[in-house]
Parts: structure tokens; C-alpha cells; sequence
């Protein structure tokens, strides 16, 4: 494992660990910081000489840390700790794309994807992505989870469905999101939907709803499930509801989530694949890792709230990619990939 990879994987996965269990600095972090220190010498700067001057140091942009090309792995303008929200967005943004599938909770839709891939299971992936994609079942009652794991008749996959929920202790403490339908914690003065709270840009905070009383024991999607699959996930199914109104033959997720979505006409397709980064920094470092995969033409579908919340997101994307000259990708919002997958296939 190249060494300033294995620095940051460490580092991070161990800071998410320390998130979850404050009592014990967990072992990845003093691999980490022991790789740190040696990355500091080989760039000829001085490293922090204990952990609490460590924990400040990575609560500065990585492009200040003196660390010789890190910025080919990590955005040079983004760190790694946030003294509000802990672990940051792009911290676990890395995790998620880097990750082994049996690390974090958020690991648990790879465990389901892998598991129906292997056993050529597209429309059970497929109905538990869209299960989860919807904003009305980010918090449910027992016997929604139970209806669904009777269907997919399958006690593994079930289980593995069921991993994407965990039961909410005390849900007055907490106020439904108006957006995602997820649970609001009070934190810090205001009410945070996940760590990004990317919600508050999208929904309207005014008047907030308790969740409704009910005998059954209430669950919610799990913090990591609810960020890489939910968020992005309304934002596939709006786009795929819009293309269908457009006259395309949509499929969601086809050849268990070969693509995220596939649009045609006229004997015509295109893929589409929803990618929701913070930075734009990443989800171009993300195509320059896997254009060499790439067999047939792709559009990565930016969700138009990164656009609006960062004009030049676009424009910044194309800027970082090695190669922008191919054909087999293009970089697109929404409302871009709308209009061009109309034009092209009818």
C-alpha cells in the first residue's frame, strides 16, 4: 500500500474510530501518526511532537501540513478533523471510495451489492436500493423492515437489509428533517441533519415536526447509509422520474448497479452515474482512477444543489481530470443531463 495512501486510510479509520469510542486512542491512529512523522522527514518538515499538537494539526488543510504530493490523494484545501462535526465530510468521502468492504457502516451496501452480484440478484438489489433511496422510509416502524425482509425471501441479504437501520433510543430528543425525512439532532444551537446538514440548503427549517407517536419501535437509517445512499439516491430517482417524463425508457441500477441509471430510445443508451462530493477535487481525482475501467460512455451526474451551492463546480472538475479529451465520459448537472440525454436519443 503506497505510503501516504496508507497514511491517510489509517488516519482517518482511526479517527472515525476515536468518533465512536472516545475512551481509547485506537491503534490505527498511532500507525497513522508513526507514518506521519516518517512522511515529514522524507519532505524535510518538522512533525508534531505529541498527539494533542497532531489532533490540531489535522484540524488544518492537508496543503498545509508540508507533506510532499498529498495533494494527488486528499484536497489540499480540506482537512482532516472539523472541531464542530469531527471526522470531515471528505475524510469519510476518502474512506468511502477506499475502503475494504468490511470496515465502516457505510460498507454495509457494499456487502448487499457484492452479495447480489454474486448471486445475480438485480431486482432484489434494486428494490432494496429504491427502498432506501426514499425519503418516507429514512425513519420507520419495526414492521416496514420486517415486511421488506419477508419479500426478498432470502435470510442473509435480510440481514444485511436489516444492517441499514438501527433503532432510535429516545425519538423526542430529535425533530424530522423536511427534506430527507432523517432525524434532526440538536447540536451546537440549530438542528443538524448528519454531519454535512446539506438539507438545510433544500428544505424549509422554519417549523419543524416531532415524529408522529406510535406503539412500535421507531429506526433510522444508519449515519452512513443515509449519506451515500439516501441523499444521492432521491437525487437518482428525481432524475430518472424527470427522463421518464421525457419519453426515455428508464432503468434504475440495471445489471445490479452496474450504473446508476440507464436511459434509452430509439434503439439509443446512455448511462448515467450520480456522484455527490463535497469537492469537486474528489470526484475528479475518483474518474482519473477509473477511466481505465471505462467500456462503454458514462455521464457522471453532478446533483444540481453542488452546482448551486458552488457555481464552478463543473468548470473545477474538468480542470483537475488527466485526460479531458476522451469521449467516454461527460460531466453534467441535472437539469444539464435532462436536456443532452433528450437531444441525443430522440
Amino acid at each position: 500500500m503506497e505510503g501516504r495512501y496508507k497514511l491517510l486510510f489509517l488516519l482517518i479509520s482511526g479517527l472515525k474510530k476515536w468518533e465512536e469510542n472516545k475512551e481509547t486512542v485506537p491503534e490505527k491512529v498511532h500507525q497513522g501518526q508513526r507514518l506521519f512523522i516518517r512522511e515529514c522527514a522524507k519532505s524535510g518538515v518538522e512533525p508534531p511532537i505529541d498527539l494533542p499538537n497532531f489532533v490540531r494539526l489535522l484540524e488544518r488543510p492537508s496543503g498545509e501540513w508540508g507533506i510532499t504530493n498529498l495533494q494527488n490523494l486528499f484536497p489540499p484545501d480540506a482537512s482532516l478533523l472539523d472541531k464542530e462535526i469531527g471526522v470531515t465530510i471528505e475524510a469519510e468521502d476518502f474512506l468511502e471510495d477506499f475502503q475494504s468492504p468490511d470496515e465502516y457502516e457505510q460498507s454495509v451496501m457494499k456487502r448487499i451489492l457484492l452479495y447480489c452480484r454474486d448471486l445475480t440478484l438485480d431486482s432484489k438489489y434494486r428494490e432494496i436500493r429504491t427502498f432506501l433511496s426514499n425519503p418516507k422510509h429514512a425513519v420507520i416502524p419495526f414492521h416496514k423492515i420486517y415486511e421488506l425482509k419477508s419479500k426478498l425471501n432470502d435470510v442473509e441479504l435480510a440481514q444485511l437489509f436489516h444492517a441499514c437501520y438501527k433503532e432510535i433510543e429516545n425519538v423526542d430528543q430529535y425533530r424530522q428533517c423536511p427534506h430527507c425525512g432523517w432525524t434532526l439532532e440538536w447540536k451546537n444551537g440549530h438542528w443538524r441533519c448528519n454531519k454535512e446538514s446539506i438539507c438545510h440548503s433544500l428544505g424549509d427549517f422554519k417549523d419543524l415536526d416531532y415524529f408522529p407517536k406510535t406503539d412500535q419501535k421507531l429506526f433510522r437509517l444508519i449515519p452512513g447509509i443515509h449519506k451515500y445512499i439516501l441523499l444521492p439516491g432521491m437525487s437518482e430517482i428525481r432524475l430518472a422520474e424527470k427522463l421518464r417524463k421525457k419519453g426515455l425508457m428508464v432503468t434504475l441500477y440495471p445489471n445490479v448497479d452496474q450504473y446508476d441509471i440507464q436511459a434509452e430510445a430509439n434503439d439509443k443508451r446512455i448511462f448515467m452515474d450520480v456522484k455527490d462530493y463535497r469537492s469537486p477535487f474528489q470526484l475528479a481525482q475518483y474518474i482519473n482512477r477509473n477511466l481505465h475501467k471505462l467500456e462503454d460512455e458514462i455521464w457522471y451526474v453532478v446533483p444540481d444543489y453542488r452546482v448551486k451551492l458552488f457555481p464552478g463546480y463543473l468548470d473545477t472538475v474538468k480542470s483537475q481530470l488527466q485526460n479531458n479529451e476522451t469521449k467516454l465520459f461527460n460531466i453534467v448537472s441535472e437539469k444539464q443531463a435532462i436536456k443532452e440525454a433528450e437531444w441525443r436519443l430522440k
